[in-house]
């Protein structure tokens, strides 16, 4: 009994979950073509791009685009959901007879509780291993579509040993190729430094690094200047992908994995960006949890609301976390608030506000 009074409920929300699902992922097509529309079409216009030609590079770039689009609405995917799972079954007052064969509304919402876990999971899945797979075909499609300069501009990385730095004028993920390198080794003593240049960088993949163009290896002893030809950068670890994670700007960051989070610490210490990125990627999952826990009671609580008051308030729960997760990653970017403090706040007050509210629930 206890098992198909799960499926039952599980069902029920899975229905609704997939159904906000698509909601809301043509909801974000439809505002892409409404405010970028203009553009492809001058760009494909200049470009002498064809009408079919268009249609199939914009269906490529939306479905390039998806695991983006999932990782930012799957909590308020959920607690929509939840909430018309729920308003659809005490509508039906399937509610009271559930509870009268001696199950609490905890038990019976269980399977609710599920979902969100699992939907939190899967956000932790695809940030990890899907997003990378499709973050370089996002990008290209992307400038193809608008125009841009997909090269990166101005990049400065830093190795393993603190030591030594790497400023990389112009960048051409494409192409995987460097211009403009100047690698600056300080040296563990006073008079040790080195300095590499080079006019361009090639990465090798056989090899693991990147063959210089023109480079030269440059130091100083007993105050005579030398110099020799330099073949390989010999910067460990530094893949073309890491280069072009670095370049990205601080509302690109939610497209990186954990590792490359980790890496770009590393490579680029000091950027705050990075850490609250990191940190967000763990308690941006934890929101379908959160939000889920102050949702629910309202409607448990008020049984007599109509449906539509229900998903309202499930809506002005989800506005009100965007705002202060944003609000807090403004102050983070204005260097006001540490980046993990402003990572966790949205999570913490939520939560315990979840918490409270859950513990009041009539069961």
């Amino acid at each position: 009994m206890a098992a198909k009074l799960d499926r039952y409920v599980a069902s029920a929300v899975l229905g609704a979950y997939f159904a906000a699902l698509i909601f809301l992922v043509t909801m974000f097509i439809v505002f892409d073509l409404l405010f970028e529309m203009d553009t492809y079409i001058k760009v494909a216009s200049a470009s002498e791009v064809g009408v079919f030609s268009l249609a199939m590079q914009l269906l490529e770039y939306q479905i390039v685009r998806l695991p983006i689009v999932y990782v930012t609405i799957a909590p308020f995917v959920t607690v929509i959901a939840c909430m018309f799972a729920l308003s659809r079954i005490m509508a039906a007052n399937e509610v009271v007879p559930m509870l009268f064969t001696g199950r609490s509304m905890f038990r019976v919402l269980r399977p609710m509780l599920g979902v969100a876990v699992f939907s939190a999971l899967l956000m932790g899945f695809t940030w990890q291993w899907v997003i990378p797979t499709v973050a370089e075909s996002y990008e290209q499609i992307g400038a193809e579509l608008t125009g841009r300069d997909a090269s990166l501009k101005r990049i400065t990385l830093r190795a393993k040993d603190p030591r030594t730095e790497l400023w990389i004028r112009n960048y051409k993920h494409r192409e995987q190729k460097m211009e403009g390198i100047q690698k600056y080794d300080r040296g563990s003593r006073t008079g040790d430094a080195v300095l590499l240049t080079a006019t361009g960088a090639l990465w090798n993949p056989e090899l693991a690094d990147w063959e210089l163009v023109n480079g030269k290896k440059i130091w100083f002893e007993e105050d005579q200047k030398h110099t020799e030809d330099q073949e390989l950068l010999g910067m460990e670890g530094l893949t073309p992908n890491l280069v072009m994670d670095s370049g990205k700007s601080q509302r690109q960051t939610s497209e990186l994995s954990y590792t490359e989070l980790v890496d770009l610490m590393r490579l680029r210490p000091g950027r705050n960006d990075y850490v609250l990125a990191l940190h967000a990627h763990f308690t941006f999952p934890l929101a379908n949890l959160v939000l889920l826990l102050l949702a629910v009671p309202f409607a448990v609580n008020f049984e007599r609301g109509r449906r539509i008051e229900r998903i309202v308030f499930a809506i002005l729960i989800c506005a009100g976390y965007l705002v202060v997760d944003l609000i807090c990653q403004n102050l983070v970017y204005e260097s006001f608030v540490h980046p993990v403090l402003a990572a966790w706040t949205p999570t913490i007050v939520f939560g315990s506000l979840g918490v409270v509210v859950a513990g009041s629930m009539r069961t």
